[in-house]
């Protein structure tokens, strides 16, 4: 698996271009589902503006293989001219080379029309503000496993824990019988039938993060 940038917080910041105010806000997503609540909670707070737009995109080693379906990455113009706003939106954010992001630009229209030329730049500029108010970082694609366990086999669960040197920064206990581990995505196939080795322990989901 090879390591991607991403972004650690989420950020934003504030463009004015000819009378009209962008607000941009960036995010780190693990997966598309994660975009609608972010807009619509941005269009719940700015219900005053005229448009929100956005753009994301997600790793492809971030998607199942058995997912071959789901999109890597998606624009949105919300009503403004076409491929005036999300795209440039998107090549902000693919100019820093950035993944598993998600870019919102608000937009407070300011009685200046900006014309098609300006008005992709000054969402392209929006957007490359709010990168640069947020920390780049690398990352690896990581998997999640949950499982449960009988109270007879603790001492192999541990000794599992030890072998393949977990510690308390990637696995955590829900319950007294419930651990949830984050480890390199590379590694899933290796985890998991270790973990299947382990009479009277039950995987009860694993997802990618």
């Amino acid at each position: 698996m090879s390591a991607f940038l991403t972004i650690k917080n989420p950020a934003q910041s504030e463009y004015k271009e000819m009378k009209s105010k962008f607000l941009s806000f960036i995010y780190p997503i693990n997966s598309p589902d994660e975009v609608k609540p972010l807009v619509d909670k941005l269009k719940s707070e700015y219900f005053d503006a005229r448009h929100h737009c956005y753009a994301w995109r997600i790793d492809e080693q971030m998607i199942d293989k058995e997912e071959n379906n789901i999109a890597l990455f998606r624009t949105n113009d919300d009503r403004e001219p076409n491929n005036t706003a999300g795209l440039p939106i998107l090549a902000a954010m693919d100019s820093k080379e950035l993944k598993n992001v998600l870019i919102v630009v608000v937009r407070y229209f300011g009685g200046v029309k900006l014309g098609a030329s300006n008005l992709a730049k000054a969402y392209r500029q929006a957007a490359l503000n709010a990168i640069e108010e947020a920390e780049i970082i690398k990352q690896v694609p990581q998997s999640q496993i949950i499982f449960t366990f009988d109270f007879s086999v603790m001492g192999q669960v541990n000794k599992f824990l030890k072998e393949n040197n977990f510690t308390k920064d990637n696995y955590e206990y829900i319950e007294a019988n419930k651990i949830r581990l984050s480890f390199d995505k590379d590694l899933s196939h290796t985890i998991e039938n270790s973990l299947n080795n382990i009479y009277g322990l039950k995987i009860f989901s694993k997802n990618s993060l």
